[in-house]
């Protein structure tokens, strides 16, 4: 079969020619909308269509072939076959791959400004419960105004999937920097460990796990500075009651914490293991373990103990040697987790810790009720009041609001509000007197 592809002027500049078992029409399956392209049968063929409506929940169902999907829209893209543009952005190549998404460098016409790119998977885009969830936490990952953390602009969706719009860094990733350079000085480490470890504590007091620290998540441009990038999969911490065994185990199997490995539910516990076998990987200059298959290598990060760094190498700093033995630990209930003493083990000499202020955190209750609820109304904040009073870090504030012209009561549903003020800090007003 060919297909002649045809320049602006519509004459011919190119024949490609489809074989057995080729694929064609991919991209009005993703779209919905008609292609131009003629394929032309120069012989008999047996072909299989699919329709758009049966085609979705087949993705759905089968992850294997979503991810196909993904690499050929990823070879499309890259190759810049009709595809130069995802929403306002227009595509300049590809940055890299990864197991859950590619990523490509592309321009942002009106402000002129290069981003980068991530193009989730098909296989986690047709997940319904990985989508909803990926779409609230998008929103909170943008939030992440870190030093530390690539900054996330927008998203796209286009092609069946989700595209995350983000800082560009220039400078060169970790994973790089080691193969060039091999092991790092403990000084040098350290200092990019220490902003790692200030990201992560950022992102993980806002309930967010990264899931997928690994060097080549770690960018350091000229000036030593490192940002941690590709939090598009992250995810918040639920309670351990309403998560079960993972079906899909996500995350890099070099990295991997023993209870990812698994499948268990994981919290931020599973980041400071990446970190401490990052950590370990820039000291030694090898992975902390090097296994021939992937399930042998899952089960080293479960099962086989870690050499000891501080006997081979024992003029390694005190504090770092302790991050990594710490951190190591496979049991998460016993692995060192305060993020805090992890900084202070990481700083580099000579450098000061800034403590930056923790904004208040304060919700506000109204409560909007008729004369005739009165009672209950008052009961019930004084009620809320006594539970909250006496607790740590806790102060309580309540007004009251009233109309300033009388309103007939059969004209109005309330006739009175009450606010509940709750602060983690004191607050610039006075606390109401009980009587």
């Amino acid at each position: 079969m060919q297909v002649p592809l045809l320049d602006d002027r519509g004459e011919t500049r190119l024949v490609a020619r489809l074989g057995p078992r080729d694929i064609f029409g991919e991209m009005a399956l993703l779209t919905g909308e008609p292609r131009v392209a003629d394929v032309l049968a120069e012989d008999r063929v047996v072909t299989l269509a699919l329709a758009r409506e049966s085609v979705e929940p087949l993705l759905k169902a089968t992850p294997p072939l979503a991810r196909f999907l993904t690499v050929l829209l990823g070879r499309r893209l890259d190759e810049g076959d009709g595809i130069k543009q995802v929403g306002k952005y227009r595509l300049i190549g590809k940055i890299g791959k990864g197991a859950t998404a590619q990523v490509f460098a592309a321009v942002h016409p009106s402000l002129d400004r290069i981003v980068a790119i991530k193009m989730l998977s098909h296989a986690l885009a047709f997940d319904t419960s990985f989508r909803d969830r990926f779409l609230q936490e998008a929103r909170t990952i943008a939030s992440l105004n870190h030093p530390n953390i690539v900054q996330v602009y927008d998203m796209e969706e286009a092609y069946a999937t989700f595209f995350i719009v983000m800082e560009r860094i220039s400078g060169q990733d970790l994973q790089t920097l080691l193969e060039n350079s091999g092991p790092l000085p403990p000084e040098k480490a350290m200092a990019v460990l220490y902003q790692v470890a200030d990201a992560l504590y950022f992102a993980h007091r806002r309930g967010i796990v990264h899931r997928d620290v690994k060097p080549a998540n770690c960018a350091i441009d000229a000036y030593g500075r490192v940002k941690l990038m590709y939090f598009g999969i992250a995810h918040r911490v639920h309670p351990r009651s309403q998560e079960g065994r993972a079906s899909i185990v996500e995350g890099s199997p070099r990295y991997m914490a023993p209870e990812a490995a698994l499948g268990e539910p994981i919290d931020g516990r599973a980041d400071i293991y990446s970190l401490a076998v990052v950590a370990y990987e820039m000291i030694m200059g090898e992975p902390l373990f090097s296994e021939p298959t992937l399930n042998r290598l899952l089960e080293a990060h479960v099962r086989k103990p870690p050499p000891d760094i501080s006997r081979m190498r024992p003029q390694l700093p005190r504090g770092l040697a302790e991050f990594i033995r710490g951190g190591l630990v496979k049991d998460p209930a016993r692995r060192l987790t305060s993020w805090p003493r992890i900084l202070e083990m990481l700083k580099p000499e000579g450098m000061a810790i800034q403590v930056a202020a923790e904004p208040p955190g304060e919700r506000i209750v109204r409560i909007r009720f008729r004369a005739v609820a009165e009672p209950q109304v008052e009961a019930a904040m004084e009620r809320l009041e006594k539970a909250l009073n006496g607790v740590e870090g806790v102060e309580v504030a309540t007004g009251e609001l009233r109309p300033r012209t009388a309103v007939a009561p059969d004209t109005s549903p309330t006739n009175s509000d009450r606010t509940l003020r709750l602060s983690r800090f004191k607050l610039p007003f006075r606390r109401r007197k009980r009587h």
